[in-house]
């Protein structure tokens, strides 16, 4: 299964890669970094298995890359709220006794995410693996789940946008939205999931030409 996904990751790269255009990318929960393969249990990098050696294809995790008159920041791998959000996972993570080691987690990672940003002088495009926490484009709608309702975005995004206010966040992960939600002077946006949704983004400075949503 793990080869499998590899080798799925890798074609869909390939072909972007032959675009002859840049292509930014995050690391999505399913990217796993390390997995102990049997039968020797050898640790392999899935993520950057896919992506090494694509001249096009940039890894923007943690990171910040010039692009034209923007700069662009990654923040991948989250799919749920860094820290926990609503009383049943709060109490879950208390009962576990690991509450302290994701409150530890949580305040690195918004560290170093808050340092890129401080670090950034042109106007930002921020790339989320998950869509900031408690917007349009976050909750949970699919009736079969038990946490119907429930917002479930990334809290680092949210905060980062709150407080940096790059001209766009750009995310996914939440798989029953495709759409758009504004957080001061940053457009969120979930770019949907599947082959039949594609959304174009044209940006001139810090100003939106336009947005499509295609379904």
């Amino acid at each position: 299964m793990v080869d499998k996904s590899i080798k799925d990751g890798r074609e869909i790269l390939e072909y972007l890669n032959s675009l002859g255009v840049p292509v930014f990318a995050v690391p999505g929960n399913w990217d796993v970094r390390e997995i102990s393969m049997p039968p020797n249990d050898i640790n392999v990098d899935v993520y950057n298995k896919m992506v090494s050696g694509l001249e096009n294809v940039k890894d923007v995790h943690h990171k910040v890359v010039d692009f034209k008159d923007f700069q662009i920041i990654g923040h991948g791998i989250i799919s749920g709220p860094e820290y926990p959000q609503n009383e049943e996972d709060l109490q879950s993570a208390k009962k576990k006794g690991d509450l302290e080691d994701i409150k530890k987690d949580y305040e690195e990672g918004k560290g170093k995410v808050f340092s890129l940003f401080e670090s950034a002088n042109n106007p930002v495009i921020f790339l989320s693996h998950n869509v900031p926490f408690n917007t349009r484009v976050d909750m949970i709608t699919w009736e079969g789940s038990p946490r119907k309702g429930q917002h479930f975005g990334s809290l680092i995004a949210r905060e980062a946008c709150d407080k940096y206010q790059p001209v766009v966040c750009i995310g996914g992960h939440m798989h029953e939205h495709h759409d758009k939600d504004i957080l001061g002077k940053t457009v969120v946006i979930n770019a949907g999931f599947g082959s039949k949704v594609n959304t174009l983004l044209e940006l001139e400075g810090r100003d939106i030409k336009g947005i499509e949503f295609y379904r």
